[in-house]
């Protein structure tokens, strides 16, 4: 990890964090921010970006080390998948692997199911998982729901950090 000149005490006294919102407020007056404000901006990507001492700071880690008073080793999930969430409980440190393990749909996905795919050149659904890094083929099948619920078993099995699915598509509401 990057070395961090930022220290709980310093954090603390420049901003208050309250756990059961993810809320980050200012708690002095900077340039045109007045004690009270709400801190943080979204990037481009959904995250909350907070700017402390010149350096800008994911808010989510930010609530970890001003609750913990140390920075997380690892990566921090949003358990919820909403990347502007920082409520303390929906976040958790996490491997790369296990982050992967709580994507929802890609925004090329054509089926509506995470894992699935149609196989044009067989006219069939294919449903594959990947595992650290590694994907596995879970087989082929003419129904769609079918190429679901064995994406949603092998998961079960296969990511014990996150077993289910977090992004729930709206064909797949009945079955899960």
């Amino acid at each position: 990890m990057a070395a961090h000149h930022l220290t709980p005490e310093r954090l603390h006294e420049l901003l208050d964090y309250n756990p059961d919102t993810g809320v980050f407020a200012w708690r002095v007056r900077w340039y045109r921010v007045r004690p009270g404000d709400v801190a943080g901006t979204p990037d481009g990507r959904g995250y909350l970006c907070i700017q402390v001492c010149g350096k800008c700071y994911k808010a989510h880690r930010l609530a970890w080390f001003y609750v913990y008073g140390i920075w997380p080793d690892g990566q921090i999930d949003h358990r919820n998948g909403c990347r502007s969430d920082n409520r303390l409980l929906n976040l958790r440190v996490c491997t790369n692997a296990e982050n992967g393990q709580n994507r929802g749909l890609n925004k090329n996905n054509t089926s509506g199911y995470v894992g699935v795919s149609f196989d044009r050149k067989n006219a069939c659904w294919q449903a594959h998982i990947r595992v650290n890094g590694e994907r596995h083929k879970l087989g082929v099948f003419k129904d769609i729901e079918e190429a679901a619920a064995a994406y949603v078993a092998a998961k079960a099995k296969m990511h014990p950090y996150q077993p289910s699915l977090r992004l729930v598509s709206t064909r797949f509401l009945g079955t899960i």
